[in-house]
């Protein structure tokens, strides 16, 4: 029995590497090993199988007649103990070859086509040190491989290991981009829910678009919100607005699972605990998902979540929702925050309210009978009386002054306040404050003008621009150590008209510019102590500015060389 020559022609090696070096496609690349491999050795049969953990995966087995054939199939690394020629090659890494396989010890669906083969070559594919495939060669026909054929079969297994090293890799590294941009598409669909979320601050709706957006990223057919209350969860809201109110006992299950911030998924089967009355609601759901809207380890509510197809929930959508879950809970608990805020604030205003008109209707009788007394009504009175009585009706006018402003702030804190806007002359609003303010100019022999400036007509309140403007003077003729020259002027600017009220006195010093405009601020300089206020005027003039559809602006101020506010008004169309 004579063997015969083997392949060594160099060219078609080289050209094996070319081919199997042409595609990083890992089924191209195995197809290419085994239809070359099989042609350089003089095969009829080769076999690639790759070794992963304790089990043999057979990637494909080549026949001469072209067929690719046992692709994927998984065997115990047990295989190796019944093929010594395979056991060989595994541990010296170097090819063995001899006769055939025991057909005996092979896997059932191999033992037919075992018994054709005459003679075997195992080639081991090798990376690190260590067996990571092999690729097996049979011949049919009684030609036995031979040490001849160990420089052919060694090259063959180097550039197949080498080929299929490289094109595992490049499959890798695309599953890794893969996972990289489903990673980040995930993250830019929570970061795009989360901002249209945040979009909102009235808590309803921000309830309502949390489920909206909850649902949609799990594709869920019912969903609810819950605050956590003990073992319970009580409904908060819902699409329709049914069962808000009512309360679920939650499985120690769930409960564990949303303590320790990560959702739970339950089969119909699984389910129990619906509130007696309630079973119908959930009747009609085969998978449930609860998931935790939790912030530095504080569960801020619950999403729960029904799907009416058994179909399991996509673990990525799953691991999406829980990026958005995060951003979630964070607007929840500002909006709830505000929502809190915004009832305190509702109820202080609702008790000042109450509390001025019930301060203000003493005042008024006081005041009524300290003016009948002072004009005789009750009989001439000794000059000390009148002295006396003169500053106690004067002291009251003072205290139903506060009370009014008190009660204004009051009605536009509570959102009660409703401009009454009609057109309005600029110049006619200018001058009856002027005209109001020059009484006190004369005591205090401070000069007021009215500039030259556009005229025209403005949408607004006739009395709110009146308080606004007799605030702004008032205060220039206040704060001023010495008799103030105080300049009034109008123009029109992008569609509104801008009053400009400048005067010389002391001005706002630096650091409290940025606070006048707060509720009770009072200026931290000698003579803004030293002067009567309430430190509301400022406070209730942007107000009001605001409720008319302007704005009220410090534009410039220095201390000792006097102050510029800019009083902006929608302009009346013609």
């Amino acid at each position: 029995m004579l063997a015969s020559e083997p392949n060594e022609e160099p060219g078609e090696l080289i050209q094996i590497a070319l081919d199997v070096a042409g595609s990083l496609d890992p089924r191209e690349v195995i197809a290419r090993i085994l239809e070359r491999g099989t042609h350089a050795v003089q095969a009829d049969r080769a076999t690639l199988s790759s070794l992963v953990d304790d089990q043999v995966v057979i990637e494909a087995t080549y026949g001469r007649a072209g067929e690719l054939t046992w692709v994927g199939q998984r065997y115990s690394a047990d295989y190796f103990a019944g093929q010594p020629l395979v056991q060989k090659a595994i541990d010296t890494l170097q090819p063995t070859f001899g006769g055939r396989l025991a057909p005996d010890r092979a896997a059932p669906e191999f033992r037919q086509a075992l018994t054709s083969v005459r003679h075997v070559a195992v080639v081991p594919l090798v990376h690190g040190g260590r067996a990571v495939g092999m690729l097996v060669f049979s011949r049919y026909e009684d030609r036995e491989f031979t040490s001849a054929d160990v420089a052919a079969l060694t090259l063959v297994g180097t550039i197949s290991g080498l080929a299929l090293r490289n094109a595992r890799l490049f499959e890798e590294g695309n599953a890794a981009r893969k996972r990289a941009d489903e990673t980040a598409a995930r993250l830019r669909d929570a970061v795009e829910a989360a901002e249209d979320v945040a979009s909102q601050v009235r808590l309803d709706e921000v309830l309502r678009r949390l489920l909206q957006r909850a649902g949609a990223s799990v594709d869920a057919d019912g969903t609810s919100l819950a605050r956590l209350e003990g073992s319970e969860m009580v409904i908060e809201s819902t699409p329709t607005g049914e069962l808000v109110g009512s309360r679920w006992p939650l499985m120690p299950r769930v409960l564990a699972g949303v303590s320790q911030g990560r959702p739970v998924e339950l089969t119909a089967a699984e389910y129990t605990g619906a509130p007696e009355g309630l079973e119908s609601v959930v009747q009609p759901y085969r998978r449930f998902l609860v998931a935790p809207l939790a912030i530095g380890g504080e569960t801020i509510g619950l999403l729960a979540m029904g799907r009416k197809t058994d179909v399991p929930f996509d673990p990525a959508a799953v691991q999406s929702l829980q990026h958005f879950s995060t951003l979630g809970a964070l607007l929840l608990r500002n909006a709830r925050l505000i929502a809190q805020a915004q009832k305190a604030e509702q109820a202080k205003s609702e008790f000042m309210s109450m509390a001025v008109h019930e301060l203000r209707a003493p005042l008024t009788v006081a005041s009524g009978y300290l003016g009948m007394a002072l004009e005789g009504a009750f009989g001439e009175l000794p000059p000390a009386l009148k002295d006396v009585l003169a500053t106690a009706q004067r002291k009251t006018e003072e205290a139903k002054l506060l009370a009014d402003e008190l009660l204004t702030v009051a009605r536009l804190e509570g959102k009660i306040l409703t401009p009454n806007a009609e057109s309005l002359s600029v110049m006619e609003a200018l001058q009856a404050a002027v005209a109001r303010a020059r009484p006190r100019a004369e005591l205090v022999k401070a000069t007021i003008q009215i500039a030259e400036g556009d005229e025209g007509t403005m949408l607004a309140d006739r009395v709110m621009v009146g308080k606004i403007l007799d605030n702004l003077l008032n205060n220039a003729l206040t704060y001023s150590d010495h008799p103030p020259t105080i300049r009034v002027q109008a123009r029109r600017d992008a569609g509104q008209v801008a009053i400009t009220v400048a005067d010389d006195g002391n001005g706002v010093a630096p650091a409290d510019q940025p606070r006048i405009f707060e509720r009770f601020a009072r200026g931290t300089d000698r003579l803004s102590k030293e002067k009567p206020g309430s430190g509301l005027g400022l406070y209730l003039s942007r107000g009001l500015a605001e409720q008319m559809g302007g704005s009220l602006q410090l534009q410039a101020s220095q201390p000792g060389k006097g102050s510029t506010f800019v009083l902006r008004l929608p302009l009346a169309t013609s």
